[in-house]
């Protein structure tokens, strides 16, 4: 004969093999917050050599303070779809926004420019942030493009701006 377990039971089980998964998940989000100071061999331009970022997270967003060419600059970037206030390493403010995808924080910003008196642009910036397994180094990929440009004029100008950028962990927040 066989026998039917109570439904307190089956709550129970699928508890007992939920839970474990859900806190696996949970134990697999990565936090970026710290302090980083950028790997001089991965600047482009000789006169860059002091960039560090101070990063805060929680579940509601990511807080990045950027010290560049002796520029503190400090964007808030919700990781919940909506857009926050960005200021760009030039002091240009902009909206960006936030998300965790694997193990990957992907921050999207846009700021919009006046290259000349009657003309604006915007530049929109994706960085993909990737922290090592052991939490000291950071890379960053970077890709700009300019929407309101032709294509062929956004690759070109946006390739010397694009590129990769390796920090090494220097302190906790």
């Amino acid at each position: 004969m066989k026998k039917i377990l109570p439904f307190a039971a089956w709550v129970t089980v699928v508890g007992v093999v939920i839970a474990p998964a859900t806190i696996g998940l949970a134990a697999d989000k990565v936090n970026y917050s710290g302090k980083y100071s950028a790997d001089p061999s991965t600047v482009k331009s000789g006169v860059e050599t002091d960039s560090t970022l101070e990063v805060f997270q929680n579940e509601d967003g990511i807080v990045v303070t950027r010290l560049e060419l002796g520029q503190r600059t400090t964007s808030h970037c919700p990781l919940n779809g909506s857009e926050g206030d960005y200021t760009s390493p030039g002091g240009v403010s902009g909206k960006c926004k936030a998300q965790i995808k694997a193990k990957n924080l992907i921050l999207e910003s846009v700021v919009v420019t006046q290259p000349q008196p009657t003309t604006t642009v915007r530049v929109h910036t994706k960085e993909r942030w990737q922290l090592s397994a052991d939490g000291k180094s950071l890379t960053i990929m970077s890709d700009v493009d300019f929407p309101d440009v032709r294509w062929d004029i956004s690759t070109a100008v946006a390739g010397d701006m694009s590129g990769k950028r390796k920090y090494t962990r220097t302190g906790n927040p």
